[in-house]
């Protein structure tokens, strides 16, 4: 009896390990999120003027809407996204001709993705040598360019745009007058031609001034200034005189060294019997969204809202809905008054921690609109284009507003102001 008991055991453990093979493996082959996804980017052998044939960048294309439907939220969302991408997908592949230019191939994959809206889904051009104008002091001076190369830039930011995966137009306007038309590759990939320097046309005090810029490696850029040797992202001052604590976090890294000042800053906040906080989240382009939920456990507040979002598993989107976070409050907890300042490059996760202050009524936010929206997809996976090589990131997560009256709207401050003068505004509330 015993060995026959032995037998039936043995065949069900054998069972449930076929079982468990079997169930893992399909996992790992459909559900996966990162299944087949890339830790890090090879370099590419193309040049941006290096030939691909046509069969090579419509398997690219291909390659690059597999990504998109198998891992991407639109595709299960109800959006109506994924029928424009699909129809831009279709146009792209069938104007590809027997060979193209990776710089072409690029411009298409840009125009395909860029149609999702989606500030984290994009492809990327390798490129070690970029370029820029030699002056970026003269165009700090003059302003804007009215041409280049004889093209309206309003043409050109058009043009840019819809190869740009952004949100917000201000964003995208921001990167392309901020970045775009001093950077060589930029501009070509809006149609520029630069092999022998770019003519700009500014007007000042109602005259016309036009000006030749050749294009140089950054260090030879006039009026380029390199950061100073500061590798602190996370720190703080306090000013016991004026009654404040100002917290800077320029990445949201969620590591032993931000816990560790986090907790510093508090403890001399409370030592110091500091009434406000500032934290400045000024040109913060995001991370680890934890680092808010962190901050918040030196905050007097027993619970909190977080954002719905859907999680994209396979054919699957699992809804997370209604989240409401019981706060672990630290000993130092800070009573005061809390600001946060923002600006348009306030992006991901540094945007999350603008909104899960405002939105719980937690603080008051100080500066310009961020640069992406609440509403919005994220979390990236990693791919490469198997021919041509280039980067991909693609977005398995869909995020929601806390705040669903204002759905679709990105983190208004409650006090507009210069992003530059943000600061200098708290400290005018405070002698108010």
């Amino acid at each position: 009896m015993g060995k026959k008991i032995g037998k039936i055991c043995a065949v069900v453990a054998a069972i449930l390990i076929v079982l468990t093979g079997v169930l893992y493996g399909s996992y790992k082959l459909w559900i996966d999120p990162y299944r087949g996804t890339v830790e890090e980017f090879a370099p590419s052998e193309y040049g941006m003027d290096d030939m691909l044939s046509g069969e090579e960048a419509r398997e690219d294309l291909s390659y690059l809407m597999k990504c998109l439907k198998s891992r991407h939220p639109a595709w299960l969302d109800g959006s109506g996204k994924d029928k424009l991408v699909q129809a831009q997908y279709e146009k792209e592949k069938s104007e590809i001709g027997e060979s193209v230019p990776l710089l072409e191939l690029y411009r298409a994959a840009s125009r395909i993705v860029a149609t999702l809206h989606d500030g984290h889904t994009r492809v990327y051009l390798q490129n070690d040598d970029e370029r820029y104008v030699d002056d970026f002091d003269l165009i700090h001076s003059y302003g804007n360019p009215v041409t280049i190369n004889g093209i309206s830039s309003q043409e050109l930011l058009n043009t840019y745009k819809e190869m740009c995966s952004y949100e917000t137009d201000y964003y995208a306007e921001a990167c392309f007058w901020g970045n775009g038309i001093v950077t060589e590759s930029v501009l070509q990939m809006c149609g520029i031609d630069t092999s022998d320097g770019v003519t700009m046309t500014f007007q000042v005090n109602g005259e016309e001034i036009t000006h030749k810029f050749q294009f140089v490696s950054l260090d030879l850029v006039k009026g380029y200034q390199a950061a100073e040797e500061d590798d602190r992202w996370v720190y703080y001052d306090i000013d016991k005189e004026n009654d404040l604590g100002i917290f800077t976090l320029k990445s949201c890294v969620c590591d032993e060294e931000y816990e560790r000042v986090l907790g510093d800053f508090f403890q001399k906040v409370l030592r110091k019997d500091i009434g406000n906080v500032v934290v400045d989240l000024r040109g913060n382009g995001g991370g680890n969204s934890w680092v808010a939920n962190e901050f918040l456990q030196y905050i007097d507040v027993e619970e909190y809202n977080s954002w719905d979002c859907g999680v994209r598993f396979g054919p699957y989107l699992k809804e997370n809905k209604d989240i409401v976070y019981q706060n672990q409050k630290k000993a130092a907890v800070f009573k005061g008054n809390l600001y946060v300042l923002t600006d348009t490059w306030t992006y991901s996760a540094a945007m999350d921690f603008a909104m899960l202050i405002q939105d719980n009524g937690l603080g008051t936010i100080v500066g310009s609109p961020s640069g992406n929206l609440p509403d919005s997809y994220g979390d990236c996976l990693f791919f490469q284009l198997p021919n041509s090589g280039m980067p991909l990131t693609v977005s398995y997560k869909r995020w929601y507003r806390i705040d669903k009256s204002k759905a679709g709207e990105p983190i208004m401050p409650d006090i507009v102001v210069e992003p530059e003068k943000a600061l200098e505004k708290v400290y005018e509330l405070n002698r108010s």
